[in-house]
């Protein structure tokens, strides 16, 4: 029997240390990204897109390959992240401006139509400074969602600034709404050198007049409140000497929610602009409660209803200082079981928040009620408003002499439907809010040269624009008052809100311009 043999085992040749290296680095990478997957399904929408209580996503998008859009902006966030990507392919230099908004439709006084709108409009200003041949620098567009009721604003704007350098973020346009959070957010940018420019926010709170830093293309409440004010004074003078049992008689209906700055903003503006202006206001101020805490709202303008129109003759005109949501509730409470109400109502900006949530099929039998009740109640609702499609055709001296009409044809081109859509205004200051900084952007070129446009210099460029240095926006020519960032010599315009079905469902029908007003 032969031995067994012993079995020699040749040893291997050593693997080269890089391969090893590589292997290594491999299954780092693999591992990493694996952990990666896991935190955003665990607490991640997206890149930057974090998701909080409720499975709301909030955060910035844009600036990636992720395909993530906010809710109902799918289409408009591709062609915003399509001309990302086609500036950063050119090579030439770009900065970034940030849209900041509720995205996800939830707030007082904006719902996800006057979103889309406002968006849009931002969109077509990054489109036509871009298609500019020869200037400098272009234009990538962030979207910024701060939450149902802008809850989550200050996690947000931490983000942008983490981002400011990466991105060469110069302003952050839009903000949505006034409230506590969007003032801590405008307060926290400002403490960061990044200018704001406001859309749609109204509340006093937030003027440049203590520290510099917030411009807006709309009108403070202040001035709205007093434009209300010289408007109801007139009608009141043309009374005078009559019966005083048959006078002008106005009433204010206020709004108390606390923290709300805006609805604020526009009951002591207003208080304010009578006692300057002598017009004599009812001693009864009619408050009411809303907001994201209470669940009554209905009930609340149902009372103020009550004392408007149920107890005594009511009064001629009515200053409603609270938001547009709100403002619906009272035009519904106030026809209800087709009780007429001959009163004319008088609010804000956020009054364009009446008809928003509406468009929808199932909120039709919603809206027909709504007119039914209005034309019943018989109230005229007035507001007023930031721009106008026929305001900025008026300022300009007719619709073929401005902006406005190049802007109609590319809203269409952009978002198709109707021009309709545009009269409630939001598009036009979505837009006026971003080509302002581009074209203040543009000034720092022209100044300092296409390596040195910052936050810093954008802030100077937008601060200088006035007087001759003015902006010829989709809504009139923008210019800032220097000491306080205010849209100055402009008018707003007065607006009348039209019940469903009036002159057409359309909106143009619901949004009709009666004239400009000044405060």
């Amino acid at each position: 029997m032969n031995p067994t043999r012993p079995t020699v085992t040749p040893p291997r040749p050593p693997l080269n240390r890089v391969l090893w290296s590589v292997v290594a680095l491999v299954v780092v990478a693999a591992l990493t990204y694996a952990g990666v997957r896991l935190v955003r399904e665990a607490g991640q929408c997206a890149d930057d897109v974090d998701k909080v209580d409720g499975g709301e996503c909030v955060g910035v998008t844009g600036m990636t390959d992720d395909p993530y859009a906010f809710p109902g902006l799918r289409d408009i966030s591709e062609k915003i992240r399509a001309e990302n990507r086609r500036v950063e392919k050119t090579g030439e230099k770009s900065v970034a401006v940030a849209y900041l908004e509720p995205m996800s439709g939830g707030a007082d006084d904006r719902g996800p139509e006057g979103t889309r709108q406002a968006v849009t409009g931002a969109h077509i200003a990054q489109l036509r400074l871009n298609a500019e041949r020869g200037t400098l620098p272009r234009i990538r567009l962030l979207l910024a969602n701060t939450g149902r009721h802008d809850a989550h604003a200050d996690q947000v704007v931490g983000r942008l600034l983490e981002l400011k350098d990466e991105q060469r973020l110069v302003a952050v346009a839009g903000i949505g709404q006034s409230n506590a959070h969007t003032a801590e957010a405008v307060r926290r940018l400002r403490e960061a050198g990044v200018p704001t420019v406001g859309a749609t926010v109204a509340a006093d709170e937030l003027s440049s007049r203590e520290k510099p830093g917030f411009f807006r293309v709309s009108f403070p409440a202040r001035d709205q409140a007093s434009a209300a004010v010289r408007y109801f004074k007139r009608q009141q003078d043309k009374h005078a000497g009559s019966d005083p049992d048959s006078g002008y008689r106005v009433q204010v209906v206020r709004n108390t929610t606390e923290g709300d700055i805006y609805n604020a903003s526009l009951y002591h503006g207003f208080k304010a602009a009578a006692d300057r202006q002598g017009l004599e206001v009812e001693p009864e101020v009619v408050p009411f409660s809303s907001g994201p805490a209470s669940q009554s709202e209905g009930n609340a303008l149902r009372v103020v209803a009550e004392k408007i129109c149920g107890t005594g003759p009511p009064p001629d005109a009515v200053y409603f200082a609270g938001r547009g949501r709100e403002l619906r509730s009272f035009i519904e409470a106030a026809g209800e079981n087709r009780r007429s109400c001959p009163v004319t109502v008088l609010s804000g900006s956020s009054a364009v928040g009446v008809y928003f949530d509406t468009s929808t099929q199932e909120r039709e039998e919603e809206l027909a009620e709504l007119g039914r009740r209005w034309k019943a109640g018989g109230l005229k609702v007035y507001y007023t408003a930031y721009t106008h499609p026929e305001a900025a055709a008026d300022l300009y001296g007719g619709r073929e002499r401005g902006p406005y009409a190049d802007f109609e044809r590319r809203y269409l081109e952009v978002r198709g439907g109707s021009v309709d859509a545009l009269a409630n205004g939001q598009a036009m200051v979505g837009h006026d809010a971003v080509y302002t900084v581009g074209i203040a952007a543009r000034r720092a070129v022209d100044s300092y040269g296409p390596e040195h446009v910052t936050a810093a210099t954008v802030h100077e460029l937008l601060g200088q624009t006035n007087g001759s240095f003015r902006v010829r926006g989709a809504s009139g020519e923008i210019a800032f008052n220097p000491d306080t960032g205010e849209l100055t010599d402009r008018p707003m315009a007065l607006v009348r809100l039209g019940p469903p079905g009036e002159r057409g469902s359309n909106d143009r029908g619901r949004y009709r311009f009666v004239e400009p007003l000044k405060p």
